[in-house]
């Protein structure tokens, strides 16, 4: 069948109202992730959203395995964070359209199954080490601070954070709190609104490490030129809200607290008037760094507004919630995702006490937020390491998505993934998104056991989830805003936690210590290097395995005591040509006239060169009055009977007294 046909899959109407309830339920269970994961790959939440919708919307309608959801994955945060680290926000539209187009020619080229030849060991700890660091980085976004690049860095200051946010808040009376909360909720969205016109200008600057030239062009002129009724506009909602937070904290009694605010409100004023100053100057490396500047003096009197301590109150409470939603609510109830609940609940509780803390910055509309990638930004892109960048993500995208619909076939045995459709359907969907500079996406199995366990049926259910959040976003965006951004965090944290899966490596370990020491070894690189450098390592560590497994033979032969008992020779490993020199060396130390047992108990493997030495050993051995017995019964066990040659077929009909025992 052509990767790209139509899947068999076809919605019914005597299914439509299972479909309809599971979409349902399925949006209740995306719409915190799609934020979340958003926030903690340094992304605008509004990128999350978009994915979240496309991923339903037009993935849902293509997807070679229909009862999968598509979405911003949390496996996906820590290589998105590296991107926007590295090349800025503006370049992630093109890394995500160039994995799209990966994964959409995988698709046509049939390579579908091939991401999925990944040894679980690697795969368990590209996980588990994507997990520490999504809650070593979440738990410092938990107490409304901000991670540093380094994820072992995060993981080694979590003790600090803990300290810093478990000091008992100092009770502040409720006028404060209100003042306050607007102020973090009014500078919030001024610091979302000055990022959008700091990265549009970013746009002009060139990728090749050279300065932002201080002449430009015409057309550059009038892009910066359109930037000006923006900013000013900025500028005076910003003067409004300090004038009256500086009214307020001078009514307030003489705090420390207080004069923070103040002289960070005044130093944030100053830069934003020096930022208008630079974009109407027209002298692009002046303005671009007048715009750093202004964003940093905002987030410096964020920092002054927030309370660490209220905000870890919250995100405790939030975790809190999850676990004695999921472990005490009543069945009928918890079609309501945990999630969901806590997050709603926390918000409702911040809500009401208004707490200040950090809230979720997301634009009244949704397209403003899109970024089309422009002739510029395509013309100054430092395309090599953008394409390194893009297989990296193409690779780990495809390797999740086609591992999460190995999962849904399980749940969902009547139903079967066409992969190589599912490929192409995943690279079409991180196109548009890339075009739209939203965050890639993946098959994500949360949101796709969600929907198999409300009773989806078709694809119907993912198609109408991405519907629901695009007119939610559309008609009730003013509700995300009233989300505190620690309560996201907090939920990424208990995410960050499930993705290690300690009951994974319970499971490697019945196969053996090699393939525990492959997972914590994949862990520990990835968390102290990088993601891609840890998937390496793992990957080469499962073929150095796989060549110590098939080249390593353990021979002992074990001689008679006296002339009527049995030699007994113990194979261990792999027997194959390479150690085939040893089995021989081994045989050659048999005495004439002895009867010999092989023991192939403890084999895993023999080829057809090892068998032929021995039965050309035994046709040499018989000329002694000796016989070779071969036992046929413990490789019968360990391998398909078909694939074992009949005796007679090994000989040749060239020995006649080797014994073939029975029962």
């Amino acid at each position: 069948m052509n990767p790209i046909s139509p899947s068999p899959s076809t919605p019914k109407k005597s299914t439509f109202k299972s479909d309809l309830l599971a979409s349902i339920v399925v949006f209740l269970v995306a719409l915190p992730l799609c934020m979340g994961i958003a926030i903690a790959s340094g992304a605008p939440v509004a990128a999350g959203l978009i994915t979240g919708i496309v991923g339903g919307l037009l993935v849902g309608s293509l997807a070679g395995c229909p009862l999968q959801v598509s979405g911003p994955a949390a496996g996906l945060t820590v290589i998105v964070y590296d991107i926007i680290q590295q090349q800025g926000l503006e370049m992630l539209g093109l890394v995500v359209l160039l994995a799209g187009i990966m994964q959409m020619i995988a698709g046509v080229m049939r390579l579908g199954q091939w991401f999925r030849a990944v040894s679980p060991a690697v795969i368990q700890g590209m996980l588990a080490g994507i997990g520490f660091l999504i809650l070593a980085s979440q738990f410092h976004v938990m107490v409304d601070d901000k991670p540093s690049g380094s994820g072992a860095h995060n993981l080694a200051t979590i003790p600090a954070a803990i300290w810093k946010s478990a000091q008992v808040p100092r009770p502040l009376p409720r006028d404060v709190r209100e003042v306050h909360t607007e102020m973090l909720r009014g500078v919030g969205e001024l610091h979302r609104q000055q990022v959008n016109i700091q990265e549009q200008l970013a746009e002009h600057l060139p990728h090749d490490g050279s300065e932002a030239p201080g002449e430009i062009s015409a057309d550059v002129a009038a892009d910066v030129q359109s930037l000006i009724p923006q900013e000013k506009e900025l500028v005076d909602q910003f003067t409004l809200l300090e004038a009256k937070l500086i009214e307020f904290e001078q009514k307030a009694p003489e705090t420390d607290r207080a004069q923070n605010i103040i002289t960070a409100a005044d130093e944030a004023l100053a830069k934003g008037r020096d930022a208008l100053s630079a974009l109407e100057g027209q002298n692009l490396s002046v303005a671009i760094a007048a715009q750093d500047e202004f964003v940093l003096s905002l987030e410096n009197l964020l920092g002054n507004l927030k309370n660490p301590n209220y905000a870890a109150m919250i995100g405790a409470f939030t975790i809190l919630v999850i676990l004695l939603w999921q472990g005490f609510a009543p069945k009928s109830l918890k079609v309501l995702p945990a999630p969901l609940v806590a997050v709603g609940t926390a918000t409702i509780l911040a809500t009401i006490l208004v707490v200040p803390v950090m809230y979720v910055e997301v634009p009244d509309n949704l397209a403003s937020d899109i970024r089309w990638p422009s002739l510029e930004v395509m013309s100054n892109a430092p395309w090599v390491d953008l394409l390194k960048l893009a297989l990296l993500l193409a690779a780990v995208a495809s390797a999740e998505t086609l591992l999460c619909c190995t999962a849904v076939d399980k749940m969902k045995p009547d139903q079967r993934t066409a992969y190589d459709r599912e490929l192409f359907a995943q690279g079409l969907g991180n196109t548009v998104c890339g075009l739209m500079g939203a965050l890639p996406m993946t098959g994500v199995i949360v949101r796709s056991s969600a929907n198999i366990q409300a009773g989806g049926q078709t694809r119907l259910s993912a198609i109408m989830h991405g519907a629901w959040l695009l007119v939610f976003v559309c008609l009730l965006g003013f509700l995300l805003r009233l989300i505190p951004t620690s309560s996201l965090a907090a939920m990424l944290v208990y995410t960050g936690y499930k993705l290690v899966n300690v009951k994974a490596l319970v499971e490697l370990r019945k196969y053996g210590w090699g393939e525990v020491a492959i997972y914590a070894v994949t862990v520990a690189t990835i968390v102290f290097t990088d993601l891609l450098t840890g998937v390496l390592v793992g990957i080469g560590l499962s073929a150095l395995k796989l060549l110590y497994t098939f080249t390593h033979l353990k021979v002992k032969l074990q001689l008679p005591k006296n002339r009527h008992d049995k030699a007994i020779l113990k194979l261990y490993g792999s027997a194959t040509f390479i150690r085939l020199p040893k089995l021989a060396a081994v045989l050659e130390k048999v005495p004439d006239g002895t009867d010999l047992q092989v023991d192939f108990k403890h084999l895993d493997y023999i080829d057809h060169a090892c068998l032929d030495l021995l039965m050309n050993w035994a046709k040499q051995h018989e000329s002694t009055d000796g016989t070779l017995e071969l036992d046929w019964d413990s490789l019968h066990g360990r391998f398909v009977p078909d694939k074992i040659p009949e005796e007679s077929t090994i000989m040749n009909g060239a020995v006649s007294r080797m014994n073939t025992p029975t029962g």
